[in-house]
């Protein structure tokens, strides 16, 4: 299936929220470009230690959405990876956080431009968190590798090949988190691999819409070996005209 296919297979969901059409310019440096590309990345260090990196993916002057991603194995924030959408009122911006666990919480702060944003998070009250841009890292060489991801929805799934490059796009938590991109069908892929094996997979489907697989053990050597099935799954689509988010459950499929 193309990317256009990939996209039309979602595009009811976005029509039923009442709005499919791509983001206006910006202070958060969001773009127009089909599968996220390029993503506006902030990052910022929570209490424990870890970074939090959020990827704006949407943004229309008075909502954004995207998704976020903490580099902790242990601790409350172990594992954190998940999809946002929130509000903008000139510089002040909110948003709910939702995690692959079901965990949810509340951004609330201030932008300033595309410098910085100054956030709180519901649940650590009374701390500031500074996210900066995220500068990505320079590569030496660049060499890809790939593997086979089949997903399926409730009346559909697409197959094919994704390719990932080995150079990593940014390390977080001193090589805790490592996040790398690439593509899956003409859609835009980023890979965030914790050191201890947890993997979760974002695939970009248009400015409103994402699919993320998550794995409990999936590294990137895995990908010329290991068969995994995941029903930790699920699409998240967000409307630009109810400034709401719905999750469709979902299941896949990788193999070499």
């Amino acid at each position: 299936m193309s990317r256009y296919g990939v996209a039309f297979a979602f595009a009811s969901f976005l029509l039923v929220l009442g709005g499919c059409g791509g983001s206006t310019s910006s202070t958060l440096g969001a773009n127009n470009s089909e599968g996220g590309i390029p993503l506006s990345q902030y990052q910022a260090t929570l209490p424990d230690g870890s970074q939090m990196e959020i990827e704006i993916l949407a943004n229309d002057n008075r909502a954004w959405s995207g998704e976020f991603a903490v580099s902790a194995e242990t601790g409350p924030y172990a594992f954190q990876t998940g999809s946002f959408e929130g509000t903008l009122n000139g510089p002040s911006a909110a948003a709910t956080c939702e995690a692959a666990d079901g965990t949810v919480f509340q951004l609330s702060g201030t932008v300033n431009g595309n410098s910085s944003l100054q956030l709180t998070r519901s649940d650590i009250p009374g701390v500031v968190l500074n996210f900066t841009p995220v500068t990505p890292m320079s590569p030496n060489r660049r060499a890809d590798t790939s593997f086979n991801m089949a997903t399926s929805g409730a009346s559909s799934g697409s197959s094919g090949r994704v390719t990932i490059s080995t150079t990593p796009y940014s390390v977080q938590g001193g090589g805790t988190m490592t996040e790398y991109r690439g593509t899956w069908l003409g859609l835009n892929v980023t890979f965030w691999s914790y050191s201890s094996g947890y993997a979760s997979i974002i695939v970009y489907v248009n400015d409103f819409a994402i699919s993320s697989i998550n794995f409990a053990s999936y590294r990137l050597s895995d990908f010329g070996t290991s068969s995994q099935s995941s029903s930790n799954a699920r699409v998240t689509v967000y409307s630009p005209v109810t400034k709401s988010q719905v999750q469709f459950p979902n299941a896949a499929k990788v193999s070499p």
